[in-house]
């Protein structure tokens, strides 16, 4: 896969809404993560290497958001 390619991340390993934000959760924990790494290699002048943790930072989100779509479709419907 390459920088500009994206591909929708397989949910189906959560099944109810709570697993689905948990699993967003852990993909947001894993952006941040990249995210700093990416500064890091900023402040050592390593802008290829930056990218390549940015990049891995957006598919996290990606994923983390693909989690929470799934959760929405499963939450039980409530009226007030």
């Amino acid at each position: 896969m390459t920088l500009t390619e994206s591909k929708k991340h397989d949910t189906t390993s959560a099944i109810t809404p709570q697993q689905h934000h948990n699993q967003a959760a852990e993909h947001l924990e894993l952006a941040a993560k990249s995210h700093k790494e990416a500064a890091k290699l900023i402040g050592t002048s390593d802008h290829k290497g930056a990218t390549e943790h940015a990049k891995v930072a957006s598919d996290h989100v990606a994923s983390a958001a693909n989690h929470v779509a799934e959760a929405t479709k499963k939450m039980p419907v409530t009226t007030k």
